[in-house]
């Protein structure tokens, strides 16, 4: 298959090495500086710079899949154009609505299969990216009123880059990610910011390395995603105070016997602990 890639970052480089080892031919599609890292060669057969638009149109109608592996906020002003060129789109933007939206305007909506692969890492760029990111991992795709042969072409690179596809809507999507990505991200910066005021850094172990592990994280990425799902995450939040509330009060009035600490910690245990 030929896939063309828009974004070499951490994502975008994982996905292209993956399906690159398996066979298909990439098109890699990001600026100059990025280009010229070694790594590029790596992970692409062809490499253009986004500002030579005749070649890049002309990849784009050449490939099979184009995947927008950028930020949100440069899917959704870019969607259109990969939309007029290529036969089959998708993304693997952290939020859903926005983009989805977007999308819904050209007159090639059905060609644009949302999806988000559950993978990272807190420190992103191609100099980072590895074949195995999203391998074991959830990948979350929008096939609702979706070409079934669009769909099918992006759940095989899915199965190529060694994830799982699990179907969902953007409503869905982005409230369910608000709380297992979005808050966690805030609340890890938080914990780091609280301690660094107190000066407890230094006296960390696991159990906070391992709760904070993604605190900080790119800005711009961030700050799209916190822009574009901002009514999920601010709900999400909400609720979380409410559940810490109760154990705040009660801990405040002394030992007593805990029931809220209690029954917390009993509800967040995995199955099987």
């Amino acid at each position: 298959m030929k896939v063309a890639v828009v974004g070499l970052g951490l994502l975008g480089g994982s996905l292209a090495l993956a399906w690159r080892a398996r066979g298909h031919q990439i098109t890699g599609i990001d600026g100059e500086d990025v280009l010229a890292d070694p790594r590029a060669q790596d992970a692409t057969d062809v490499r253009l710079d986004r500002r030579d638009c005749a070649r890049v149109d002309q990849a784009l109608a050449g490939c099979d899949v184009a995947v927008l592996a950028t930020p949100v906020g440069v899917a959704v002003a870019e969607v259109a154009r990969v939309l007029e060129h290529a036969p089959v789109v998708t993304d693997v933007g952290s939020t859903k609505r926005a983009i989805v939206a977007a999308a819904a305007r050209c007159a090639g909506a059905a060609r644009f299969v949302p999806g988000h692969p559950m993978a990272g890492a807190p420190r992103g760029g191609l100099a980072r990216a590895r074949a195995e990111l999203a391998v074991g991992r959830p990948w979350l795709l929008c096939p609702r009123g979706r070409d079934p042969g669009a769909v099918a072409r992006v759940e095989a690179l899915v199965r190529d880059a060694g994830a799982m596809p699990r179907h969902t809507t953007p409503e869905e999507h982005d409230r369910c990610v608000a709380i297992v990505s979005h808050v966690p991200q805030l609340l890890a910066s938080a914990l780091v910011a609280m301690a660094r005021r107190a000066g407890a850094l230094e006296f960390a172990g696991p159990a906070f390395e391992g709760a904070t592990r993604v605190a900080g994280g790119p800005e711009g990425m961030w700050l799209d995603i916190f822009a574009t799902n901002g009514d999920e995450i601010a709900g999400a939040l909400a609720e979380l105070t409410a559940t810490l509330s109760p154990l705040e009060r009660e801990l405040t009035g002394g030992a007593g016997r805990l029931s809220a600490c209690r029954a917390l910690l009993e509800q967040g245990r995995r199955p099987g602990e």
